[in-house]
């Protein structure tokens, strides 16, 4: 027990360490209409349900989302949830940082509107500037630029690949 607690610390202490350079998503995103293309599609007003099907793309300012079905949860006209599956689903996301972007792709991914929260389960891989996660499941809050890579019980292998440091040039001496 205390070795998966160790090992969680780790995962942790890294994730603070690779994401405190990420930049984050463009908040001006959310603001932005939410625009679908598929090749079906089946829209349930009263329950509040829509699916999509046949090669769906979601847009929403830089964002975009690709799969294969979609089913979109609304409340009295607002999103609530959102879930994607694909083979894979990809989801790429501008930051304000302007060189860099974050890009994700799994079977599938859940997004929770309120909290801003994505889910990537099943080959879930999160990209930006060099630097990966590789998990069965990784938890990404795009409001608080945080990632957390793994199940909560452990025996989920964490891959996490960190670029180095971008080094400036040494200054002659003077």
């Amino acid at each position: 027990m205390r070795h998966n607690h160790l090992i969680s610390s780790c995962i942790l202490l890294l994730s603070g360490i690779l994401f405190s350079n990420f930049s984050l998503a463009l908040q001006t995103d959310r603001k932005q209409p939410i625009k679908i293309e598929a090749g079906k599609a089946s829209i349930e007003k009263k329950t509040g349900i829509s699916t999509y099907s046949n090669n769906v793309m979601v847009r929403q300012g830089s964002m975009r989302i690709t799969a294969d079905k979609i089913t979109i949860y609304t409340r009295e006209g607002k999103l609530v949830k959102m879930t994607a599956l694909g083979k894979p689903t990809t989801f790429q996301q501008k930051t304000n940082n302007k060189n860099k972007s974050i890009d994700a792709s799994a079977m599938k991914m859940t997004f929770h509107a309120n909290s801003n929260i994505a889910i990537f389960e099943n080959n879930a891989v999160l990209k930006q500037g060099g630097n990966t996660f590789t998990s069965n499941r990784i938890v990404y809050n795009i409001g608080k630029d945080q990632v957390n890579a793994g199940k909560k019980s452990g025996g989920d292998r964490v891959t996490i690949t960190i670029q180095p440091a971008e080094q400036k040039p040494n200054m002659p001496a003077q």
